[in-house]
């Protein structure tokens, strides 16, 4: 009867130290200590960057301004609308290099010089380098970072680059990687 007790009494020390580890565990990752803060926010699918309300991805794979829209369609998304001056410098701030050029969700094809985002929200801020948008070669979509002055160029829809998606934060994401 003995060494049943010492048997349990190991059994108990063992499940006490299995306790007080799954404890500091919570209290290290609850405080965010030891984790990227990144990591942790549940607020955009994997691979997704978060900024204000909304979710963020460059894809970087070439495709027309149409495919584009398609393709951030299938990710519940949009080609990225922009409202003011701190979200274009975040978008940039997604780009590979300096000299990325990729389209954003602006156009101008159903009415020349009247541009829409392809997300429909109010077309309330814009960037357009000096001189753009000129519709040169009939130029009907946006792209961002056409030069060092990190603003937009209008380019023809058919030309293929990499693109920004966005979609709001905090959705029902699909539990399919992509």
């Amino acid at each position: 009867m003995t060494s049943k007790l010492g048997h349990g009494s190991d059994l108990k020390t063992k499940f006490i130290a299995m306790l007080r580890s799954l404890l500091l565990l919570f209290i290290v990752f609850s405080t965010g200590n030891g984790v990227p803060k990144a990591d942790i926010d549940l607020r955009c699918q994997h691979g997704w960057t978060h900024f204000e309300t909304r979710c963020y991805k460059f894809f970087s794979q070439s495709a027309t301004w149409l495919a584009a829209e398609r393709n951030c369609i299938d990710q519940h998304a949009n080609l990225a609308s922009v409202h003011k001056e701190e979200e274009n410098s975040f978008l940039m701030g997604l780009l590979p290099s300096p000299t990325t050029r990729c389209w954003i969700g602006v156009q101008d094809a159903v009415e020349e010089g009247e541009w829409l985002w392809s997300d429909g929200t109010n077309y309330d801020y814009d960037n357009w380098c000096t001189g753009e948008p000129n519709n040169l070669n009939v130029e009907n979509c946006g792209e961002i970072n056409w030069t060092s002055d990190e603003c937009w160029n209008d380019s023809t829809c058919t030309n293929p680059k990499g693109y920004i998606c966005a979609t709001r934060s905090e959705m029902d994401w699909p539990t399919d990687p992509e």
